[in-house]
């Protein structure tokens, strides 16, 4: 009865282990080679971040009633959203991004287009890292106001 017993312990502890070593383990998978265009990766990556910038503009512009306040030297933060969006429109739609697949285009013209998207991309970068220090800002001087109230 022991041995039984015993026998049944070593059975039911086996397929414990089998059963979380086919739960657990990663499967199988198949090595598929998808070609990525550098141009199209870095144009979407430029436009994503395109529009979070602008909708990190849009937020702060809301919070901070901040519409009419110099973001630049000479520029109100609502002219400068209202650029962004205007150039976004004309170098970064979807429209424009389906278009490229059909554009014959020389490996120098492409180079130089993806030059480019790199440059708006560090630029949008530039303003995101902005933004996220004037919300910084912002926000520690709402708590400082609430906590003198």
């Amino acid at each position: 009865m022991e041995i039984t017993i015993g026998i049944l312990a070593l059975i039911l502890i086996i397929a414990i282990v089998a059963f979380e070593y086919r739960l657990f383990s990663k499967p199988k998978e198949e090595k598929v080679v998808v070609e990525t265009d550098p141009l199209e990766v870095q144009f979407k990556a430029t436009q994503k971040l395109s529009e979070e910038v602008q909708l990190d503009l849009e937020n702060y512009i809301l919070k901070a009633n901040a519409a009419d306040k110099l973001l630049f030297k000479d520029m109100t933060f609502a002219n400068y959203l209202a650029h962004m969006k205007e150039t976004h429109n004309e170098n970064l739609s979807d429209s424009l991004y389906e278009r490229l697949s059909d554009l014959e285009l020389t490996k120098s013209n492409t180079v130089f287009i993806i030059k480019s998207l790199e440059f708006q991309f560090s630029a949008l970068l530039q303003m995101k890292t902005k933004m996220q220090l004037l919300n910084l800002v912002y926000s520690k001087k709402l708590v400082l106001t609430e906590s003198s109230n």
